[in-house]
């Protein structure tokens, strides 16, 4: 059962139970006034010679009789079934209560008026001579009373039912109706795989409906994202397997077909098919780099100086390449709290980046400094730069920039790698909640940066 049917049956319940109360108040209030009537019959009628000669006194003109009896109607049944007036109520002159014949020792009871569409409550008392005084009082003052009950009562039901109503239809409005229209988006988007950005109309951010579907409209953009980054991901991640699969198959196939005659034939072929494995093996483990980063709880943070990393970097680049002018500039206070082991990663990372496309012998320049509440590490080259429209690619995954190639010399070469240090550096500082770019100019060279907030730092070891 919906929750739109479910609260339908609740107010419809509470309205039922709320109508039978009432006419179970009404019915005792009626039941009450009857018995009280009754109780007053009884009364009048246990002497029925004194009772019918009070009414004669009262009917000749006596005052104080008449004022004792100015409600009651007092007659005699005789033995041949005649119902004779003895005293009539002074409202209602005209009263007779119509006889069925069963009212004998039938207590009190319920009889019409003559003539008119009033009750009355009557009794017969038993005289001698097989005559029965009739004892009646009209009905009119309970069936006043019990209209006017009836009357306050239905107005407090429908005052119930409209605030029932007022509140299903709020209920509705800012519950139900969102609820809804999110079930039906929500059943989109899995009919389309997660790939449909679908979104739903905003509600009251103040409700729980509301924060609801301003979290859904965030999942949905956030998870569209993600299965489009999933299977670009997967495509250039297949393309790039693609290639050294092809060679290894090819040299295979060669080999079966004995198109390698030579031991330094197979020699050759070994070491390209190894050449290819290892390619594989660097392109699977930056893979489960990246997948290890999406984990932030996985970083072991502690406090580290970026500075002291830079100069060690620098140290280890004028060992490998003696020919290059590699320099450290420092400024401030350069102590961060991070992973250690990730973001030496991400700077060596930077740095292989600079050595690869810029010429050899180019100056490289590694730097550390403190930039307002944070720290920001870089590491520039003089090398053929990236052109603009390549910038907001170049940390994507497998993304090589075009530029790099053109032309001749040692950064004019294809450089070989997996095509994933830029966007390893990315997830690394992403996890550190920190910032990264890209500052270059073609022709002049390129400057990578990471800047890491105190304040990220500190969130980062507190989870």
């Amino acid at each position: 059962m919906t929750l739109r049917r479910r609260l339908a049956a609740a107010i419809t319940t509470l309205l039922v139970v709320t109508a039978l109360a009432f006419a179970g108040v009404a019915l005792s209030q009626r039941a009450y006034l009857i018995v009280q009537l009754d109780e007053r019959l009884t009364t009048l009628s246990g002497d029925g010679r004194a009772l019918l000669a009070v009414a004669s006194r009262a009917d000749a003109g006596n005052d104080a009789a008449a004022g004792l009896l100015t409600d009651v109607y007092i007659g005699v049944l005789r033995a041949n079934g005649t119902l004779v007036t003895v005293l009539a109520p002074t409202a209602e002159p005209g009263l007779v209560p119509v006889l069925l014949g069963n009212e004998r020792d039938a207590g009190t009871v319920t009889r019409s008026v003559a003539g008119g569409g009033e009750r009355v409550r009557m009794i017969e008392a038993p005289l001698v001579g097989g005559r029965y005084a009739v004892v009646a009082l009209s009905m009119a003052t309970v069936e006043a009373a019990s209209r006017r009950l009836l009357f306050a009562l239905g107005l407090a039901w429908l005052a119930v039912a409209a605030a029932a109503g007022l509140v299903a239809y709020w209920v509705d409005r800012l519950g139900l109706r969102p609820i809804a229209r999110l079930t039906a988006a929500a059943e989109q988007v899995t009919a389309s795989g997660g790939r449909a950005p679908v979104q739903v109309q905003a509600a009251d951010p103040d409700t729980e409906a509301g924060r609801l579907g301003s979290a859904f409209n965030a999942m949905v953009v956030t998870t569209a994202a993600g299965q489009e980054e999933l299977r670009r991901f997967v495509a250039d991640a297949s393309h790039e397997l693609r290639t050294p699969l092809t060679t290894l198959r090819g040299y295979s196939s060669l080999y079966a077909a004995g198109g390698l005659a030579s031991e330094g034939q197979v020699a050759d072929a070994m070491g390209r098919i190894n050449a290819e494995a290892s390619r594989m093996a660097r392109i699977v483990d930056d893979l489960l780099d990246l997948t290890a980063l999406t984990d932030r709880t996985a970083l072991e943070v502690a406090r580290l100086d970026l500075g002291v990393v830079v100069e060690e970097l620098a140290a280890d680049l004028r060992v490998r390449d003696p020919d290059r002018t590699v320099t450290v500039e420092r400024s401030g206070a350069t102590t961060v709290l991070a992973d250690p082991d990730r973001i030496r990663q991400a700077l060596t990372a930077l740095v292989a980046n600079a050595v690869k496309y810029s010429p050899q012998g180019s100056p490289i320049v590694l730097g550390a400094a403190q930039l307002g509440s944070g720290v920001r590490a870089w590491v520039s080259d003089r090398g053929r730069g990236i052109a603009s429209e390549e910038l907001p690619r170049v940390f994507d995954r497998f993304y090589r920039v075009r530029s790099a190639s053109a032309g001749g010399g040692a950064a004019a070469s294809t450089p070989k790698g997996s095509g994933l240090g830029l966007a390893i550096v990315a997830a690394i500082v992403s996890a550190h909640r920190g910032r990264y770019g890209v500052d270059s100019v073609l022709g002049q060279g390129s400057t990578f940066w990471l800047e890491l907030s105190s304040s990220g730092a500190t969130e980062i070891a507190s989870t």
